[in-house]
């Protein structure tokens, strides 16, 4: 069985279309993106840390934690504080190519003890479309800027503001899909 450490709706989607079935799990953990660490070594200690809050509620199975941040000019940008930094971090971003860093942390849970662990992080570059402030508030009329790092949905059609991508979609949707499977199965359960 997997558990998903997240309550990330869009995390829980990419594993339902994958048709994997999972149970959900709310992680006890106070992210923090103060820190020394490079941005692929901070996603993926965060994923881990939620991971690891969680494993006293598994006795059997897979816990599947991830951390998603955006990173641009050495300074990471995670989920806004509100709707005047949404707005702030996406001029910031429109025009311009920025990272999206996934940790993710596979903990392997055996009669209730840590087996094995697995941790990986993935990078896409997106390139967001130039936006001006009417574009923007429209935008923001449409989704949720505040539980999203980097402020915007990059899976929204409605409008599409992503100019180009290189990388992987899921990964910066928030699940690198393609590198979990890999590494679920290496796993050997």
């Amino acid at each position: 069985m997997i558990y998903l450490a997240s309550t990330s709706p869009r995390r829980k989607a990419l594993l339902k279309q994958y048709g994997i079935p999972f149970q959900t799990l709310q992680p006890v953990y106070e992210e923090s993106n103060k820190s020394s660490l490079s941005p692929s070594r901070l996603v993926r200690t965060h994923a881990l840390e939620k991971g690891r809050s969680c494993a006293a509620s598994v006795r059997n199975g897979v816990i599947l934690s991830a951390d998603t941040i955006v990173y641009l000019n050495g300074k990471v940008i995670g989920k806004p504080k509100n709707q005047k930094d949404a707005f702030k971090i996406l001029r910031s971003l429109q025009g311009r190519w920025h990272k999206v860093y996934t940790g993710v942390a596979l903990i392997h849970i055996q009669a209730g003890t840590i087996k094995r662990k697995s941790l990986f992080s993935e990078v896409t570059q997106v390139k967001l479309k130039r936006m001006s402030e009417t574009d923007m508030k429209q935008y923001f009329q449409k989704i949720n800027p505040l539980d999203k790092a980097g402020a915007y949905a990059i899976q929204s059609k409605k409008p599409n503001i992503v100019e180009t991508i290189k990388g992987s979609l899921t990964n910066a949707i928030g699940l690198p899909m393609e590198a979990v499977l890999k590494q679920y199965g290496r796993l050997k359960i």
